[in-house]
């Protein structure tokens, strides 16, 4: 039987930056993906000519982030180009680019606190910034406006950023990903869609010589003496004294390992750790082009608190918070010739009853028909992600990211990469790492990687 340097469980984006790394540097991986697709919520599939993302995706840096680091120190040639964009806001109908457009909106002290909010986002220490990780997004803001569009727009970026409200963000969480992109200036989407990332590092994987297994569920963990020896897949044994999960932490430590095997203080914190938020998403396929928008977030309600109470209580507002993203006016490969795609979802708290999920679709399409009032006469087909349906295909509660970039839940309050288990490691967006979706999974690679694997 071949035993391995390492083995990964799933073929997220934190594990296939973390495999490709280790086999770049000649050790045998293995990674081993339940679905038949790789990319976790960073894979695209086909559906009547169209490329369809698993999310509503703008890579927040593009190449010139954690992605870009990774083809580095990979020794990639990437194929994949970028449409860059700035990202826009709407309110009420009026579409404006935060912060600067705010001055019009709000009055002038507000207006004047924002842009101190900002300013100093970008002028504290990393120290400095760590020093609020343990403070949330609205409650740094309130030291400067309490203002409520001013708020609003901030959560708004809070969702887009990790898919949490401001009043559950990390305020360190927040400034490090605004710093970031404030330096980057690079958002954008890719050619082939989201799922080409991953299609791209998986085959530079397997280039190099790594095994990837589709369709092969990971049944059990194996632990013998307090260490990790090899994983069961299909009823098979699979051998190495390396074990690295990009599942769930809850279902790895549950289900996979056994809460047995961990100190009880530690199971028990996995268990009462929260995730991020869920969403519902509609990808519409429409048989022309029709409109040039690239993307946009909607404000649903100048108070974001009472948006979301509403919507816990079964009053769905008419107007909900929107991200879109129009993927065919990116890269017009992701839709047949003459046709578009456009995605866009609406953030959600999990665990909402089916009763009120059933009122949102309808809902969004009111509120993208402001921005796009003839989408209706032109689908070919509107494509339904549930809460439930990203359960299923990605598990994680349903949750967008993964564990959420919340209060006590960022910095070396998050789960650690490394694990109690000799030989047992965590990667992706459940342990470690920081920024904004992908990247926050590349980092938490990154991380595990030179500090523990190939460290030396």
């Amino acid at each position: 039987m071949t035993k391995y340097d390492a083995i990964l469980v799933g073929s997220g984006i934190g594990s296939l930056s973390t495999g490709l790394l280790l086999q770049k540097a000649g050790k045998k991986v293995l990674i081993l993906e339940k679905k038949d697709v790789v990319g976790g919520r960073l894979a695209s599939y086909k559906k009547d000519g169209f490329t369809l993302d698993i999310g509503v995706h703008l890579i927040s840096r593009s190449n010139k982030g954690p992605l870009g680091q990774l083809h580095e120190r990979a020794g990639i040639e990437s194929k994949i180009e970028w449409k860059k964009v700035r990202p826009l806001t709407s309110f009420n109908g009026e579409i404006f680019k935060y912060p600067h457009d705010l001055e019009h909106m709000i009055p002038a002290e507000d207006f004047a606190g924002v842009m101190r909010f900002m300013g100093d986002i970008m002028t504290r220490t990393p120290e400095e910034v760590d020093s609020f990780n343990n403070v949330s997004t609205k409650e740094l803001l309130n030291n400067y406006t309490t203002n409520d569009l001013a708020h609003a727009c901030v959560s708004s970026i809070t969702m887009i950023y990790v898919t949490v409200p401001s009043w559950e963000c990390s305020a360190g969480e927040f400034m490090r990903c605004v710093r970031y992109e404030a330096a980057a200036r690079a958002s954008g989407y890719p050619t082939g869609g989201c799922g080409a990332i991953s299609g791209e590092i998986s085959d530079a994987f397997r280039e190099l010589g790594g095994e990837l297994l589709l369709n092969t569920p990971v049944e059990k963990i194996v632990i013998e003496n307090n260490k990790a020896v090899g994983v069961v897949a299909n009823g098979k044994l699979y051998e190495s004294d390396v074990i690295i999960s990009n599942a769930d932490i809850k279902d790895t430590v549950k289900d996979l390992v056994g809460e047995q095997y961990f100190d009880a203080d530690y199971a028990e914190r996995v268990k009462n750790l929260d995730y991020s938020w869920s969403a519902y998403l509609l990808r519409a396929a429409l048989d022309e082009h029709i409109t040039d928008l690239l993307m946009l977030s909607q404000i649903g309600d100048s108070d974001q608190q009472r948006y979301y109470d509403r919507i816990r209580k079964g009053d769905v507002p008419e107007d909900l918070n929107i991200f879109l993203i129009a993927c065919s006016n990116f890269d017009e490969s992701v839709a047949p010739e003459g046709k578009q795609l456009i995605n866009f979802g609406a953030p959600l708290p999990l665990g909402l009853p089916p009763e009120t999920l059933e009122k949102i679709p309808e809902l969004m399409l009111k509120s993208v028909e402001k921005y796009i009032p003839n989408i209706r006469e032109h689908l070919v087909f509107l494509d339904h992600a549930t809460p439930d349906w990203f359960t299923g295909a990605v598990g994680k509660g349903g949750s967008v990211i993964g564990i959420g970039q919340t209060v006590g839940q960022v910095g070396s309050d998050r789960p650690q990469v490394k694990t109690s288990i000799e030989g047992l490691y965590l990667v992706g967006g459940t342990a470690g790492g920081e920024g904004v979706g992908i990247e926050l999974c590349i980092n938490s690679a990154f991380e595990l990687v030179d500090n523990y694997l190939l460290a030396k």
